[in-house]
């Protein structure tokens, strides 16, 4: 339940800054309204966070393992509506690919008197695929607000709710993103659309986005020791379950995307 409070004072304090900043714009904006605009592309994105592109521990006797998360291609659509000529709301849906490399060789583990218990769990490198999809509403500012410019800056801003599926037991039991499948995001973004003409446009943008999982909070965990993985868990039913204080706080991700639009 305070998990749940503190996400609705974060997102009702990011809408009312948004406000803040470009509401003084909106009786200028007002004056002319704009169009309804439905879009479709692909992009590609990557994530920031250097530990989780890749994070490796070896300590001797004990564990290697080389761990790898990536961002791939993604499709998206979305539908556009401009009530007023510079301002507009957006309604976005994204399918991204990602992946996940894992090479692990756990050896052994130490007890309480530092002596090492025998484990020699060892695995083949493997490759699993997972996804992540999301759906966002966002706000749309357009820098210029004179509707014939062939070329239309803009920026955006929007909160929104993202779902992920991948294999249980060789993705969500075992990496620091943790067994959560869903979430809330924030999702910014800066564009450059180029109208061909007054029906066809092309639209071009670099997006950056941040996923809360579980507590509420920036950055990732550092700790790199032997301990990766849940030896209680382990030795009651032979599986591999990351540590759950390991667990990542959040993660952000950049992207490019190319869009073909269509006006109405």
């Amino acid at each position: 339940m305070a998990d749940k409070i503190k996400s609705k004072r974060r997102f009702s304090f990011f809408f009312m800054l948004l406000f803040l900043v470009f509401g003084p714009s909106l009786s200028h904006a007002a004056k002319k309204r704009g169009p309804i605009i439905l879009g479709i592309g692909a992009g590609y994105s990557f994530f920031l966070d250097s530990g989780l592109k890749i994070y490796e521990v070896y300590h001797p006797k004990l564990i290697f393992l080389s761990e790898q998360l990536n961002l791939r291609d993604n499709f998206h659509f979305y539908v556009q509506y401009f009530p007023w000529l510079g301002f507009g709301f957006q309604l976005e849906f994204d399918h991204q690919k990602a992946g996940y490399n894992c090479d692990l060789k756990w050896y052994g583990q130490l007890d309480s008197n530092d002596e090492i218990i025998e484990i020699n769990h060892i695995e083949e490198p493997y490759k699993e695929s997972w996804t992540l999809s999301s759906i966002t509403a966002s706000i749309l500012y357009k820098l210029t607000l004179r509707s014939n410019e062939k070329i239309q800056p803009y920026i955006s801003a929007g909160v929104g709710y993202y779902f992920s599926s991948g294999d249980e037991e060789r993705f969500y039991s075992r990496t620091r993103l943790g067994p959560e499948k869903s979430g809330n995001m924030v999702k910014l973004g800066l564009g450059v659309r180029y109208q061909i003409n007054p029906k066809i446009g092309i639209n071009f943008r670099g997006v950056g986005g941040t996923i809360w999982r579980r507590e509420y909070g920036f950055g990732e965990i550092k700790y790199l020791g032997p301990d990766q993985f849940d030896y209680k868990i382990y030795e009651e039913t032979g599986n591999i379950v990351r540590a759950e204080n390991l667990f990542v706080n959040s993660y952000t991700f950049l992207g490019i995307a190319l869009s073909l639009e269509y006006t109405f």
